[in-house]
């Protein structure tokens, strides 16, 4: 058998050099983070790098996706209302409402109103458009976590509908209109009947 030739003390690296390229390992690693890392996942480009090798246009992409499923996902979570405080408060207590709401809808542009509705409740309405026909889907989401939802009804460039709703469980019922035209349309949603309150969901 061959005996492995042990290593002279003389071809060791010494403690000066390893300490040298460790020293050098961390700047190539920090080089690395500053130009590529950060442009490429953050959009940061300190050294304008990232941009000549179009790393830059990554991160601003990413970042710009990460913001608008955060934006989506606070929207569901907190839809906001089209009403003040005071007045979502006087409906809680009273669960027999009735509400018109004007809205214009810019080209290419989508809104969605919804009702807060128990299991059961139901509700008469009515939209209509001043000029111009609308995309709409009336649907209906339940609360976070339920996982549940349901499609009602739903048209493609209609002036006006009208009808009862029944929630089919506990949760937002309501309607959400796109404008395809090339001008901004208004819409004029009217309801009446049992419904915690109305949010603008979007």
């Amino acid at each position: 058998m061959f005996n492995a030739k042990q290593p002279i003390e003389k071809d060791l690296p010494s403690s000066a050099q390893l300490l040298k390229s460790t020293i050098i390992a961390i700047i190539m690693i920090v080089i690395l983070f500053v130009m590529v890392i950060l442009p490429a996942e953050y959009g940061t480009d300190p050294t304008g790098v990232g941009k000549l090798l179009g790393l830059k246009e990554m991160g601003d992409i990413k970042m710009s996706l990460l913001e608008e499923s955060q934006n989506e996902s606070l929207q569901e979570s907190e839809p906001f209302s089209i009403f003040s405080d005071s007045v979502e408060a006087e409906k809680i207590s009273n669960t027999i409402n009735e509400d018109e709401v004007e809205i214009t809808i810019e080209p290419g542009k989508a809104i969605e109103i919804k009702l807060e509705m128990k299991i059961g409740d139901v509700v008469q309405y009515e939209w209509r458009t001043i000029k111009g026909g609308l995309n709409y889907n009336l649907h209906g989401d339940g609360y976070k976590g339920s996982k549940k939802s349901i499609n009602y009804k739903k048209g493609r460039m209609v002036p006006s509908d009208s009808g009862e709703l029944k929630a089919e469980f506990d949760g937002y019922h309501g309607w959400f209109w796109r404008n395809r035209e090339k001008f901004s349309v208004t819409v004029i949603l009217q309801t009446s009947g049992d419904y915690i309150r109305i949010k603008q969901m979007l």
